[in-house]
């Protein structure tokens, strides 16, 4: 097995099975499979007010684990804050085709904005990336030499290698070679950002999303959120996390 092989393996966690029966979905969001540009079709859930009224809208790029169904929660937490949104799958995960890799979730994270512009007819000026965990990397690429009118980082990390460090995995380090890069492209994004991090994470360590906030030149925001996780930043300060959001998104 070779390295990316590994690296996919510690990395990618999908899950195929839990889905939420069509019954159970809202009337206000509507199921839509993505073309990429390497033949996979990506399984995504439009979350869109029917009054007609021109709005934001949110491309949402999840975490590793699990699948999108999960994160239905957050999206329409984001639905609320009078946006539209785009929850976007990655190949491998829920319904989405192909095999998880590095260079396919940025394929996916292109289709996604293609499909939101071209299909949907959002401007970049009018979308805003967000990403949480793994779904930062994607967010990252995707936002590269654009102008969007925000991006959203949650739990970001700033590469693989260091990320493979902070796991106290030094030995395997050569592993992750120079995956997810995020802090070698931060400085390519020119949109407007903000950073949510916690001050415990126990998975992706608040230092790495401090070290981005840091090093990026352009307009910025960071939230610090007090004892929270990687997981909990919601329950441990709703308001600070959603208020937050919410202003940075109107």
């Amino acid at each position: 097995m070779g390295c990316s092989s590994v690296r996919d393996e510690m990395t990618f966690f999908p899950d195929k099975e839990y889905e939420i029966s069509k019954e159970d979905i809202p009337e206000h969001i509507y199921e839509k499979g993505i073309k990429t540009s390497d033949n996979e079709t990506i399984q995504a859930f439009y979350f869109a007010h029917s009054d007609g009224l021109v709005r934001p809208l949110i491309i949402y790029f999840h975490g590793n684990g699990g699948n999108l169904y999960g994160r239905f929660g957050y999206a329409n937490r984001l639905y609320e804050m009078n946006q539209n949104v785009l929850l976007v799958s990655y190949r491998g995960y829920a319904k989405s085709s192909g095999k998880p890799n590095e260079e396919g979730i940025y394929l996916d994270g292109e289709a996604a904005l293609n499909y939101a512009k071209d299909s949907l007819g959002y401007a970049e000026e009018d979308i805003v990336i967000f990403g949480r965990s793994l779904g930062t990397t994607v967010a990252i690429n995707t936002a590269q030499n654009r102008n969007f009118k925000g991006v959203v980082l949650v739990t970001p990390l700033t590469s693989g290698k260091e990320m493979a460090e902070a796991m106290g995995m030094e030995s395997l380090s050569f592993i992750a070679g120079d995956s997810y890069n995020s802090i070698g492209k931060i400085n390519n994004l020119k949109s407007p950002i903000l950073i949510i991090h916690g001050t415990v994470d126990e998975t992706i360590p608040f230092e790495m999303g401090k070290q981005l906030f840091d090093t990026y030149t352009e307009k910025k925001e960071m939230i610090i959120i007090e004892g929270g996780g990687h997981n909990n930043l919601q329950d441990v300060a709703p308001e600070q996390f959603w208020g937050g959001v919410k202003g940075f998104v109107k």
